[in-house]
């Protein structure tokens, strides 16, 4: 069994720097910043880059194919967002996509992110009913995947007719699915449909009870595959104490009206993995183990996890996670162009136990 590493792609408002949440953007998210990221990252060793989704980032479809020329390998997830896009235009545009890259498209399925951010688009939807209509979306994407016969389908959420699309995916039989759920509803979805079942980072324990919860539905529904991934960020530095300090300097020079925009987010969030690390981030102390912290979480809505350490500190921290049963990280830290160095030239050589996916094994 392969462990994959991949990376976040910063392409939202605030860009890249030194701190989150600046009062001006360090470094803006341009085509060609984000492309010194993405192949810093494609020479570290990560096989896939996350590129985010919503109202404060670039579109990330277009944004990737601008990002899949300047590299040569690397793979894009990409989001679908059921009630934003069509089943039909959705399946398009992936199989268009990954048959232009040759194959290096992973989807991340983004059933709703904030209130807010879901009524900006228009949708009004409560929490169940968005992972309702994301099983019909991904019924009928799927069997435009698995037949070159018309689909028809007529759900409470989609009525398609005689959908048929000529260009098919180059990855078979399908792109993978990654999709986050911690909610009863999202894991129902998830235990049907994920191929990669993804979580917040929390302590390597209740990561260990949501693997075998998820193992288990999907086994109960004959899925014998599905692995599971964990978004979370790595701060690295020779010393721990210097990451510590690093760590905190981080956090301290985020602007505050932005950080009372987030904290807005974050609080008023449905998401159950949302509430989780709220819940973490509110303990006396922000660092749950001797690697785990959540001052992120403090200035920032999404992922709050951090791992800060020393590479060996950091690399045992992951294993840690691998032996839970995890198989997928998507990482991220700031600057993510250093970050990513940091990572390829510390922490990936202290990984071998765990097998790190190759391009080569990613298609």
């Amino acid at each position: 069994m392969t462990t994959e590493y991949a990376w976040f792609l910063p392409t939202g408002r605030y860009g890249d720097g030194h701190e989150i949440n600046p009062v001006v953007s360090e470094r803006p998210p341009t085509v060609e910043y984000m492309s010194t990221v993405a192949q810093a990252a494609e020479k570290a060793g990560f096989v896939n880059l996350l590129v985010p989704t919503g109202t404060h980032c670039l579109d990330s479809w277009l944004f990737s194919q601008a990002i899949a020329e300047r590299t040569s390998h690397i793979k894009f997830c990409v989001a679908f967002r059921p009630g934003l896009m069509s089943p039909v235009l959705a399946a398009q545009q992936a199989n268009t996509f990954d048959s232009i890259t040759k194959g290096r498209l992973t989807i991340n399925i983004v059933t709703g992110s904030t209130p807010v951010d879901q009524k900006r688009y228009g949708d009004h939807l409560n929490h169940d009913e968005r992972y309702e209509r994301t099983e019909e979306f991904l019924d009928v994407v799927k069997a435009l995947w698995s037949t070159d016969e018309p689909v028809n389908f007529n759900g409470k959420y989609y009525k398609i007719e005689n959908a048929t699309i000529f260009a098919k995916p180059h990855t078979e039989p399908h792109p993978p699915i990654y999709l986050g759920a911690s909610s009863e509803k999202g894991r129902q979805v998830g235990a049907k449909h994920s191929d990669v079942h993804l979580m917040w980072a929390v302590e390597p324990k209740r990561v260990e009870e949501d693997v075998i919860d998820m193992r288990t539905r999907a086994e109960e529904l004959g899925r014998k595959n599905i692995k599971f991934g964990i978004r979370l960020h790595i701060l690295c530095r020779e010393t721990k104490e210097e990451a510590r300090k690093t760590a905190e300097k981080l956090i301290e020079g985020s602007d505050i009206n932005n950080t009372k925009v987030h904290a807005d987010q974050r609080n008023r969030s449905e998401s159950e993995g949302q509430r989780r690390m709220n819940e973490l981030a509110n303990q006396e102390s922000l660092w749950i183990t001797d690697t785990l912290w959540m001052g992120v979480n403090t200035v920032r809505a999404g992922a709050g996890a951090t791992l800060v350490g020393t590479p060996q500190m950091i690399a045992n921290a992951l294993t840690e996670y691998v032996e839970t049963g995890v198989d997928c990280f998507i990482l991220s830290g700031w600057p993510h162009l250093e970050e990513a160095e940091i990572f390829g030239n510390e922490i990936m050589p202290l990984l071998k136990d765990t097998n790190p996916m190759t391009f080569n094994d990613n298609g």
